[in-house]
């Protein structure tokens, strides 16, 4: 490669860090990412989460504190060694199943002196967010992988709340320092009512809820009876009958029901795509090569459910995931324009 090519990519790669959100000062607080695999990122009107993550752990003067499903793309990895290189405390939970996969990945780990924990069992440990500096989560369907920034469809949040980071540093701390996965109820006979689900931001209502403990599948079914207009879903794994039954009823009582289903396993028996073909509610399959990896519902075009949870038995019963409620307009509709563009 000549001297004058070698220039001009490293313009582009200082205008294209220059041209980052800095999370930290001022802004909104909630930054929406999302993947557009095989076109231009420009055309979401969003950027690209592997780009907004690195940028996030590159702003950490404390701590990061993160349960990835898997983490292997070479510009994260190379972020979270960084910061534990500039003093920062880097502790990691990662499923044990795609660690395995990615052996020079935990050499590194080890040699920048980043502590990690496997979840060991059979459940999977499926969750993809991050605590920063106990002010900022970051949670979304986006795996720390190069085919999930750049492949698959995707979506992230990075939203700046004490209160948020609180109660996912709370479950971060259950599996890496005590070691419990799986968990489905909570120690002591009190416990839950000490647990908390919700925080306000900025006069937006936003609860979290964790599996198996919480029954997402029920909260899940809950929110979907409240609809009166329209629900949008994007759904890589649709197998839960209960959520299945809960939009077709109300698909039955005239609510707007429309989904895209991620197409592999929709032949499957347990899948919900012909079943709701067959009663008439407007479904699609994805036309990515890849993976639709999205798991979005949007309700009434105001009620945002997003995170790493399926919508399946595992999910449900035997899988560490979280899910966030959100009760934004302005975050529903991103996440509306990005249905819109899939569909």
């Amino acid at each position: 490669m000549n001297r004058a090519r070698l220039c001009l990519l490293a313009s582009c790669a200082v205008l294209f860090l220059a041209a980052a959100p800095d999370l930290h000062e001022g802004g909104r607080w909630w930054t929406f990412y999302v993947t557009a695999p095989g076109k231009a990122q420009a055309l979401t009107g969003a950027e690209n989460p592997e780009t907004g993550l690195v940028g996030l752990i590159g702003k950490a003067e404390r701590y990061v504190h993160a349960a990835f499903y898997e983490v292997s793309a070479p510009a994260v990895v190379e972020a979270l060694c960084r910061a534990r290189g500039r003093g920062v405390e880097v502790q990691l939970v990662i499923e044990t199943d795609t660690l395995k996969k990615r052996g020079k990945v935990m050499r590194r780990f080890e040699d920048a002196g980043i502590e990690v924990v496997t979840d060991a069992r059979r459940g999977l440990m499926h969750n993809k967010f991050a605590v920063v500096d106990g002010t900022w989560l970051w949670n979304g369907s986006y795996n720390a992988t190069l085919n999930d920034a750049w492949k698959n469809n995707n979506n992230a949040l990075a939203i700046r709340s004490p209160g948020l980071a609180e109660i996912y540093e709370a479950e971060f701390t259950e599996m890496f320092r005590d070691r419990v996965f799986g968990n489905r109820k909570e120690p002591g006979p009190f416990a839950n009512l000490g647990k908390k689900y919700y925080v306000s931001v900025e006069s937006t209502d936003i609860n979290a809820y964790f599996s198996p403990e919480d029954n997402i599948e029920r909260i899940i079914i809950k929110r979907i009876e409240k609809a009166k207009t329209s629900i949008h879903f994007m759904a890589f794994s649709f197998t839960s009958s209960g959520i299945g039954e809960a939009m077709i009823a109300k698909f039955k009582k005239g609510v707007a029901v429309t989904g895209i289903f991620e197409r592999r396993g929709t032949r499957e028996a347990h899948s919900q795509y012909a079943k709701m073909k067959l009663e008439g509610l407007p479904v699609r399959l994805d036309h990515n090569r890849c993976n639709m990896h999205h798991k979005v519902i949007v309700i009434d075009g105001e009620l945002v459910i997003m995170g790493s949870y399926n919508y399946s038995r595992n999910a449900n019963l035997a899988n560490d995931e979280n899910i966030l409620i959100i009760d934004n307009r302005e975050i529903a509709a991103r996440y509306l324009d990005e249905f819109k563009r899939l569909w």
